[in-house]
């Protein structure tokens, strides 16, 4: 449901400013307004729309700094748990890191790419042995760019190959620091395409 309207905006099919047609929603997917409004509820929250009492939802343009702040974060959580995967992985999940890092690297097309690289954070997450950032994963790795992000942001699929090379080498020979700032490298460089997708999409406040 977040994923149907956060395209709508994406598309444009809502345009910031746009009063969000909640009752429209649920009638096109043929559900109640429960889960529209808890989507609803979920977007206020990335800010992709501003809930208003007694008025409704409308519909906010993301704002640039907001966006690189995203990446910012994410980079630092998988920089620290590739950290904890330096520190506490084995000779038997190094070896699953590598052996999931060789498909993603010959994986050709976004959608093949897609699946690799979220097999391969999942090592990388599991590696770290914490439930603390496993939890924090699984709340904080929403997608700004709605769909397959290596298929809608040019050039993020090398960028992300280039660093998951460098990642993979760091962590398996326990480099805890230098796999640390690679990813939060990356992750800077993916929020400037994504900006700059954004820009030329009008969707920067």
């Amino acid at each position: 449901m977040t994923e149907y309207i956060r395209h709508m905006i994406f598309d444009k099919t809502l345009k910031t400013g746009d009063r969000l047609p909640q009752d429209d929603i649920a009638a096109d997917l043929r559900v109640s307004r429960v889960p529209v409004r808890e989507a609803v509820i979920a977007l206020d929250r990335e800010g992709w729309v501003t809930l208003e009492p007694h008025r409704g939802a409308f519909v906010n343009g993301l704002d640039e700094n907001s966006t690189r702040d995203h990446y910012e974060m994410l980079g630092l959580l998988y920089g620290f748990a590739a950290r904890r995967a330096a520190e506490r992985g084995t000779d038997e999940s190094f070896e699953a890191l590598r052996s999931i890092h060789r498909t993603l690297q010959a994986a050709e097309n976004p959608a093949e790419f897609f699946q690799r690289n979220n097999a391969y954070l999942r090592q990388l997450v599991a590696m770290a042995q914490s439930r603390r950032i496993s939890a924090m994963v699984r709340v904080f790795t929403t997608n700004l760019v709605p769909g397959n992000f290596f298929e809608e942001v040019p050039g993020v699929m090398r960028v992300q190959k280039r660093s998951l090379r460098v990642v993979t080498k760091a962590v398996v020979a326990r480099d805890g620091a230098a796999a640390e700032a690679e990813l939060a490298g990356m992750l800077r460089t993916q929020a400037d395409n994504v900006v700059s997708l954004l820009r030329s999409r009008d969707l920067l406040t």
